[in-house]
């Protein structure tokens, strides 16, 4: 089977949205490995202790305790740019605030804003195509 992506990486402190965009993204055979991360501190450490990655897309949460998803934004950003590569992020958050949208896509690495739950149909186009921004 060939996957459109070879690594996705969730990161959300909700078990049920991890487990139920999880079970998606694995029933759909888009990603070859599944990457799940509750604390958003923790998904940064991994990016630190892995400069060389084959994470194509990170669906990051925004409103989690300790670290909040624009909070990791701005430490990924700061990353040195061949820690970054080639990752995408789509922000998912259960608010479609316009004012969140507007913050998340400021950030170059921010593809999409997605409102929650990421259905098979966003996740089927982000993962077909590199540089899509709705």
């Amino acid at each position: 089977m060939t996957h459109a992506l070879r690594t996705v990486m969730l990161i959300d402190d909700n078990d049920a949205d991890n487990f139920f965009h999880g079970l998606m993204i694995e029933r759909s055979g888009k990603a070859r490995e599944l990457l799940v991360f509750e604390w958003a501190e923790k998904a940064l450490a991994w990016f630190k202790a892995h400069p060389v990655h084959d994470v194509d897309l990170v669906l990051l949460d925004i409103n989690m305790p300790r670290m909040n998803g624009f909070e990791f934004l701005e430490h990924f950003h700061l990353l040195p740019e061949e820690h970054q590569a080639d990752t995408r992020i789509c922000m998912l958050s259960s608010s479609p605030l316009e004012a969140d949208r507007d913050r998340a896509l400021a950030y170059p690495r921010v593809r999409d804003f997605v409102v929650k739950p990421l259905g098979e149909d966003i996740l089927h186009q982000l993962a077909s195509t590199r540089d899509i921004r709705r």
